[in-house]
């Protein structure tokens, strides 16, 4: 697509991770899932081909569920660099969004950065709040529902009975500035942390628990109290 090849998920069931094969005996499923440098998240109902991966020449191993498929892609030289856009493309090259080799949207000559997944994988190891917060935010998409969209930043401060009202902005602006070397990607931040695999459904799962534990509690109705009656500018 685009002159290169990209890779896609159709599955409903199961996570696909892909490792780069360096030869030898082949990995086992859990191997894969271990070794895993790119992660195509369960494909929504409805609403496949949401989060294609560009696939870069060599050996790969593809894990889906229990099964592993080798796979090789070789690139003949003459395609190796892209060819220039002909004048007519123009106006299509200017609207079209690159997807880079982690899954995730980016803006044209704005790629993630290279350690992204493991500086945001850290962030979330040392702050499960911020993790439960994202997976709350983000769930319809975790879900796979058709036509997601996340969920009001005020609802997640009330589940969760964040801190401060703007806890999950401030949330989503760190991880951008762990992503992306400039600001303005925010629609492209749920698309990379699936697409990476960083957030799941036992995130998912977690933060909802947390939400029912502060509903039965109170904490919740506190929540919406101190935001109702918060003092106006």
């Amino acid at each position: 697509m685009h002159r290169r090849w990209e890779v896609f998920s159709r599955d409903p069931t199961y996570q696909v991770y892909l490792a780069r094969y360096a030869g030898g005996p082949p990995l086992d499923a859990q191997g894969v899932q271990a070794a895993a440098q790119q992660v195509l998240p369960v494909a929504p109902a409805q609403h496949y081909e949401t989060l294609p991966l560009v696939l870069e020449p060599g050996a790969w191993l593809v894990s889906v569920g229990n099964w592993v498929l080798p796979l090789r892609l070789d690139v003949p030289p003459q395609q190796a660099s892209q060819p220039a856009t002909p004048a007519g493309d123009e106006q299509l090259a200017t609207q079209e969004k690159r997807v880079p080799g982690d899954g995730a949207l980016a803006k044209r000559g704005s790629p993630p950065r290279p350690d992204a997944a493991e500086r945001v994988r850290g962030y979330f190891a040392r702050n499960a709040v911020a993790r439960m917060a994202m997976a709350f935010h983000y769930q319809e998409f975790i879900l796979g529902l058709p036509a997601p969209q996340p969920v009001p930043m005020t609802d997640v401060v009330i589940a969760l009975d964040l801190s401060g009202d703007g806890a999950v902005s401030d949330y989503k602006k760190q991880l951008q500035g762990f992503i992306w070397r400039e600001a303005g990607h925010q629609r492209e931040l749920a698309e990379f942390l699936l697409g990476s695999g960083l957030l799941t459904q036992a995130d998912l799962e977690a933060a909802r628990q947390v939400a029912a534990d502060n509903e039965r509690t109170g904490k919740s109705e506190q929540a919406r109290r101190r935001l109702q009656y918060r003092p106006k500018k």
